[in-house]
């Protein structure tokens, strides 16, 4: 068998074979190559400056789990850990963070989650890495280079980040879905004092409202059926560093009083708790949401809003950033060739005229998935041409979609109801995301939640 030329991204260390396979399975669904091992042990001996992500199971044989993070991150500090766990003990679980996990996941996790977190921690470290490489050659230690983008409304952007990310003030990070709000506030972070902190974040529409508590403040041990141990939240694991709060806008109105609190105090109580418990964390929130129009409509409180807009920075656009999308472009096709050890293609012109003429809804992300397509998917090994864009519906011209008596065109919505149009919109974007649901959120610019919820408000079944 031929040896690949670029060793996996990922390391895999669990002692449960079940598990191992599932891992194995996901990733390579996703397009993700990883090595698997038995033990930690095992694991160290292969972990390189190549390597961008190790996910470790907490108890295994041998050196465990934080014995093997201490190791890695002792010795190539880029590589980013991410802990697997069967038991939720507090201990363990803020140990994990103090010593430099990126993030930590329950099993049985959700294979979509773990996805998702292996593919930030693997943007973040391959980003640390070229960061390094080009302050090396500098000679510029204190310089961040992670945020692509020379427009304008980006050089903007990054200065208002050397600005406010000293201060310990609360920031409000604003925009369209898809801009980067999440590695904006990374930024932040690490131009903070507390950038040696852990970064710690909330995804605000990723559960119930009835378990989103317990995820930001933790629960008692029997504070509620399947709470058989005691667990921290997100806020008390931030504690010395940053408390990321995303899509805040989805957050719903009973916990949005706790969350004034928490800010006004730096106070809470665990779900089921009787003590209040004291965190000093940085709050960094996001919405791609209107919060004044939510407020007047009161959905959102007033107050809160006050407490979180203290330094507002809206992000732009793809749009309105078109000369940035070249470089863009070149970082997820060397991103896509390093995961599938394969040379980087060479880019035609015309590609980068043709994706400057789209006006991306979906923003970076959707340009991510549609140079992501348009790789795998290349005639050409060596080269990416303009045909292989012509594969991605999403290019086709606004206005242009295609429309029968049963559905409500781009160019016929006169007479039309909004909750017509609302609904064959959401269908026409389901269809030409082959039902993904997360990539039809991105296009249309809305939480994943808010995908489910309309679906069942109009019926949409797929």
């Amino acid at each position: 068998m031929t040896k690949p030329k670029f060793p996996p991204s990922v390391l895999v260390a669990d002692d449960d074979d079940i598990v191992r396979k599932l891992i194995g399975y996901q990733f390579e669904q996703a397009g993700i190559k990883c090595e698997l091992f038995e033990s930690g042990n095992e694991l160290l001996k292969v972990v390189n400056e190549d390597t961008l992500v190790c996910l470790l199971d907490l108890q295994m044989p041998g050196k465990n789990g934080l014995e093997c993070l201490e190791t890695i991150k002792a010795e190539y500090a880029q590589v980013e850990v991410i802990m697997l766990t069967s038991v939720n003990k507090a201990a363990e679980a803020i140990q994990a963070v103090r010593a430099g996990a990126y993030d930590y996941l329950t099993k049985p996790f959700d294979p979509n989650e773990l996805i998702q977190v292996i593919r930030k921690a693997m943007l973040l470290s391959r980003n640390r890495k070229e960061n390094q490489e080009l302050r090396d050659s500098l000679g510029e230690p204190g310089v961040q280079l992670d945020i692509l983008g020379e427009s304008q409304a980006m050089l903007r952007i990054k200065q208002m980040i050397q600005r406010i990310g000293p201060t310990e003030n609360t920031v409000l990070l604003t925009g369209e879905s898809g801009t980067g709000k999440t590695l904006i506030a990374h930024s932040i972070h690490a131009h903070s004092q507390r950038a040696k902190g852990p970064f710690i974040s909330v995804s605000c529409p990723s559960l119930p409202s009835e378990l989103l508590e317990s995820e930001m403040f933790g629960h008692e041990k029997g504070s509620f059926s399947g709470a058989t141990k005691r667990r921290l939240g997100r806020a008390e694991l931030a504690k010395g560093g940053t408390l990321f709060l995303d899509e805040i806008g989805e957050m719903p109105l009973s916990l949005q009083a706790k969350l004034l609190t928490f800010l006004q105090e730096r106070t809470f109580f665990r779900v089921g708790g009787e003590s209040p418990i004291t965190s000093d964390v940085r709050i960094i929130a996001a919405t791609n949401q209107n919060l004044e129009e939510m407020v007047a409509k009161g959905v959102f409180r007033e107050d809160l809003f006050f407490r979180l807009n203290v330094l507002p920075l809206e992000m732009p656009p793809l749009r309105i950033r078109l000369d940035d999308i070249p470089m863009f472009v070149d970082y997820f096709l060397a991103r896509s060739a390093a995961i599938e050890a394969k040379e980087v293609p060479d880019v035609d012109d015309a590609v980068y005229e043709k994706l400057k003429q789209h006006n991306w809804p979906g923003n970076i992300r959707e340009l991510e998935n549609t140079v992501v397509r348009a790789y795998t998917l290349r005639k050409n090994e060596q080269k990416l041409g303009q045909e292989d864009l012509s594969l991605n519906l999403s290019l086709v011209p606004q206005g242009h979609m295609q429309t029968d008596d049963s559905s409500v065109g781009m160019a016929n919505l006169a007479g039309h109801s909004l909750a017509e149009i609302e609904k064959t919109a959401l269908e026409q974007t389901l269809e030409r995301c082959n039902n993904n649901r997360s990539a039809a959120a991105r296009m249309l610019g809305i939480a994943e939640k808010s995908i489910y919820n309309k679906m069942k408000k109009f019926g949409v079944t797929t």
